[in-house]
């Protein structure tokens, strides 16, 4: 009986094909695509989340959770000395704003404020994994 051995190599970098080097921008471009769909999803999933969650009868805790959420963009504010300081500033504010109204208004503000909260997840991701 012949036995036949393979050694295993212990590379850490990727081996790049023989048609990926005739054309080089494929997997930069692979990269980006993934980095989009990974942020169109998360930003698909936290609006989702918040059509369902006005549905249901608990604004008052919906309304302190997007409290909670713009308390925690006005703490980034606090330690970010960029040019994204003001953004986050007013986006802290209007969820705070958005909480008011979805409790004394309508529960159907907590869409719109999902979409700003979405709107910072998706491109910070995207500027991550990108």
């Amino acid at each position: 009986m012949k036995t036949l051995t393979a050694p295993i190599r212990q590379e850490r970098n990727f081996q790049i094909a023989a048609g990926e080097r005739f054309v080089p921008s494929v997997p930069v471009s692979t990269h980006e695509v993934v980095a989009l769909l990974s942020a169109v999803t998360s930003a698909m999933a936290i609006i989702l989340l918040s059509v369902w969650a006005s549905g249901l009868e608990m604004t008052a805790v919906l309304s302190a959770g997007t409290w909670g959420i713009g308390f925690v963009f006005l703490g980034m504010v606090v330690d970010n000395r960029e040019p994204t300081a003001f953004l986050q500033l007013s986006t802290g504010l209007a969820l705070m704003v958005l909480a008011w109204l979805q409790f004394r208004v309508s529960p159907e503000f907590m869409i719109l404020s999902g979409v700003l909260v979405a709107t910072w997840v998706s491109v910070e991701l995207f500027r991550r994994l990108r």
